[in-house]
């Protein structure tokens, strides 16, 4: 029997493979055989590699609580073809200053992270660590792993698992700003979940730049007890100052008030994609 490939955020150590294995224990969900997580080094290819069917499932950062959205998260789901949101995942985020040795922190020159990882950490690098350079990298887990392989007065800001994969020394625990830190993933691929009874349907909205269209939108779904609980827009890469818009609303797909919602509003000229219904975890 084939087993399930999940694709992730790589490589191994990463935030993105320690919410992967959480999501899956929570989950329980009935995948053939055995499961293969394989990392890629950016969101893209893990996307890519899901819709060309060399994994079965893509399970990619979303937004976090500090930092907000993942922009080519949203772009890729954007931009892919057949791609559902199949399932969410809250995991918390707490990052650590990992270094190849004990040293003192007026000692390191460079730290390493991922632009997530800066964004979250911004207050504790600029009062602890204003003398060193900062190196992006294409995930916590990568950076951990370029220093562990120099004997440089360097830092990487990574998960505590790095540390232990990497054979590093955490220097400092918890250095996020924010204490409650969290990262929301979404895992994709090529079906729509059934009905929970909790769900969360996440839409894509391409509408006409006119005055109020965006309120009349929400309208629609607020007349017929239909909560939003996320609204993001993004650039339509087309032309300066047109945008998409990514929407959560609580409920499923084909539940009666979201499909008489979502036929009035094509009615009216509003582009729908529909980008998965899911249990919802927020």
């Amino acid at each position: 029997m084939e087993g399930t490939k999940i694709g992730y955020l790589g490589p191994q150590g990463s935030f993105s493979e320690e919410a992967l294995w959480s999501f899956l224990q929570r989950e329980k969900l009935d995948f053939q055989g055995e499961i293969a997580a394989e990392g890629f080094p950016t969101i893209s290819r893990v996307i890519q590699a899901c819709e060309e069917r060399r994994v079965d499932w893509a399970f990619v950062p979303l937004e976090n609580s500090t930092e907000g959205q993942v922009s080519t998260t949203l772009d890729c789901v954007t931009e892919s073809e057949g791609l559902l949101i199949y399932g969410e995942f809250l995991h918390p985020v707490s990052q650590c200053l990992l270094t190849p040795r004990p040293v003192g922190l007026e000692q390191i020159r460079r730290v390493y992270s991922h632009p997530q990882g800066f964004g979250q950490c911004r207050e504790f690098l600029e009062d602890h660590l204003s003398q060193a350079d900062q190196a992006v990298c294409l995930s916590t887990a990568e950076a951990a792993r370029i220093v562990a392989g120099s004997d440089q007065a360097w830092a990487a800001i990574a998960p505590r698992r790095a540390a232990d994969i990497y054979g590093l020394y955490c220097l400092e625990q918890g250095v996020q700003d924010n204490k409650d830190n969290a990262t929301r993933f979404i895992l994709l691929g090529h079906c729509l979940r059934e009905l929970s009874g909790v769900d969360k349907t996440s839409l894509l909205l391409r509408i006409e730049d006119s005055p109020g269209s965006l309120c009349r939108v929400l309208q629609e779904f607020a007349s017929r007890g239909l909560n939003l609980t996320r609204i993001e827009s993004r650039p339509a890469k087309a032309r300066l100052g047109e945008y998409v818009f990514f929407i959560d609303v609580d409920g499923y797909a084909f539940a009666p008030e979201m499909q008489e919602a979502l036929w009035v509003l094509k009615t009216n000229r509003v582009a729908i994609r529909l980008l998965g219904s899911y249990p919802r975890q927020m």
